[in-house]
């Protein structure tokens, strides 16, 4: 009888290398998509975000007829070494903290003595999600420095969003002249619902800000990166007068991640466009484009400006 070798056949090189080339190409069709579904939730994320601090303002709105301050401001004791200083600080996100559903944080600070003082430092360094975008890779677990030769460290937890100062021209520096702002918010702010005369909807409210690097890199003023804080805005301790509106503020002469900026614009780490919520509560993506007249146009409380398409 004749006995037949039986030979197995396995795989050769050429189709085990072709399986693996079909194999990366899907991958390569599948992770753009998976990437995209990642930030597409991220962004309504952020935008939901965005709508708990429209309408903690507007219930802080309707309890004391007024928005909150951008940012609390009070002169320090005469002949102190820190008479110049801002002796308060605490900024809008600190006073919705109520509306936020932290009541308890917000009575830890002790408003009778500036926010940099020892007693506030548990309660400037409390991370808040409702204040940062998940987008964001630059604001998470990170505090925004102001002193590094104290002891501890002067730092106040960061944040992804800022309150709109309006806009600053070639002679208005809001920085320096911090009461001229045309916008919402602003030092010692009381904005009432009937001063903004252009229109609720017309007018922005919270826009987008990371604290990396500025677009292109160091701006003119020497900043290299953003510096944005839920808490306060707080002196500059080689400046004392200069109280640092723009930790918690921002300006409508930069337009979002514009090239070449300054840290008191706005930097969304979504590609393209920046969200913002107006004053009448809804939230809006704007397009990093937007005509840079329309764009001031929408920082101003009563600019009397039309206001086209957006």
């Amino acid at each position: 009888m004749n006995t037949m070798t039986k030979r197995r056949r396995g795989f050769t090189l050429i189709e085990v290398l072709v399986v693996i080339a079909i194999i990366s190409v899907l991958v390569a069709l599948i992770l753009p998509a998976v990437q995209q579904a990642r930030e597409a939730a991220r962004r309504t994320a952020c935008k939901n975000n965005l709508k708990q601090l429209a309408l903690a303002m507007h219930n802080y709105e309707t309890t004391y007829r007024v928005l909150p301050p951008g940012y609390i401001h009070k002169p320090g004791p005469n002949g102190s070494a820190l008479a110049a200083a801002n002796h308060a600080g605490m900024a809008w996100g600190a006073m919705l903290l109520p509306q936020l559903e932290q009541p308890a944080l917000y009575r830890q600070f002790d408003s009778n003595v500036p926010v940099w003082d020892l007693v506030n430092l548990e309660a400037r360094e409390t991370q808040l999600p409702v204040f940062l975008c998940p987008s964001d890779p630059w604001s998470e677990n990170v505090f925004v420095v102001r002193d590094d030769s104290a002891s501890p460290i002067e730092q106040y937890a960061a944040a992804s969003y800022a309150a709109n100062w309006g806009p600053a021209t070639a002679t208005v520096n809001l920085d320096d002249t911090p009461l001229r702002s045309q916008g919402v918010f602003y030092r010692n702010s009381r904005t009432r619902v009937r001063d903004i005369t252009d229109g609720l909807s017309n007018t922005l409210a919270l826009g987008e800000r990371t604290n990396g690097p500025l677009p292109g890199g160091t701006s003119g003023g020497g900043h290299a990166s953003f510096e944005t804080s839920w808490v306060a805005a707080v002196r500059d301790v080689d400046d004392l007068a200069d109280d640092h509106g723009h930790m918690v503020l921002f300006e409508t002469q930069f337009r979002p991640n514009q090239i070449g900026g300054d840290d008191k614009g706005l930097s969304a780490p979504h590609i393209g466009m920046c969200q913002f919520a107006l004053c009448d509560g809804s939230v809006r993506a704007i397009s990093e484009h937007i005509d840079a007249d329309l764009y001031n146009a929408l920082g101003t409380r009563r600019g009397r400006e039309p206001v086209g398409e957006f």
